[in-house]
């Protein structure tokens, strides 16, 4: 048996271990569950060590750039925190590391939000007639969801209308949402009995 054999067979029987758990739980599943815990631990710490050598060991040893030095101090002075004498020190790195992740935070607010709002500012008026509506159609839908979350006056007859139609584009996106996430899922499903059907049984070309 080939190298490219013994793969389609290990990608067959990890496929009737991982889906025996339609019929029930058993050791089957929890064997190859184990084992691929146990695989994606390793290929994540030898990504780490690639990663530390390409970014901290090549610059400095091979490349003579001494910048990288303060991060790698700041990286072995987070494994204080193993000590209980000098686990304090760990609070410096920490607190540069939440400074650095809130400014970037603060970033991302420009794309995640005001992105989004300029998005939903259109004009009514698109290519024809279906454009219009396409337009129409989501900056009614925005407000409406927006008349929805509005809990800071006495609701009158219009904004209870309009709320339960928010209540209603909500939902519609909702299910839109999901109806994508399992399409995703059915996709991969189809993908693997492609590749059992094709790769491991032959039965399909």
């Amino acid at each position: 048996m080939d190298l490219a054999t013994a793969k389609v067979w290990a990608g067959a029987l990890c496929t009737f271990a991982i889906y025996s758990f339609l019929w029930k739980e058993n050791r089957f599943f929890r064997a190859f569950q184990n084992l691929y815990v146990g695989l994606a631990a390793g290929y994540s710490l030898v990504v780490a060590f690639n990663t530390l050598k390409r970014q901290a060991w090549v610059p400095l040893a091979e490349s003579g750039d001494v910048s990288v030095v303060v991060p790698i101090v700041f990286g072995i002075l987070l494994f204080t925190r193993l000590s209980k004498k000098y686990g304090w020190i760990a609070r410096y790195p920490m607190a540069l590391l939440m400074g650095i992740g809130s400014a970037l935070s603060m970033k991302a607010i420009e794309s995640d939000f005001v992105r989004q709002i300029q998005a939903s500012i259109i004009s009514w008026k698109g290519t024809g007639i279906g454009g219009t509506f396409n337009n129409l159609v989501l900056s009614l839908g925005t407000a409406f969801a927006l008349v929805y979350f509005f809990f800071t006056f006495k609701p009158t007859k219009a904004s209870q209308v309009t709320g339960r139609l928010g209540r209603w584009v909500l939902m519609l996106c909702f299910g839109a949402a999901f109806g994508s996430a399992v399409q995703g899922r059915l996709s991969l499903l189809i993908s693997q009995m492609q590749f059992l059907l094709r790769d491991w049984l032959r039965l399909i070309s």
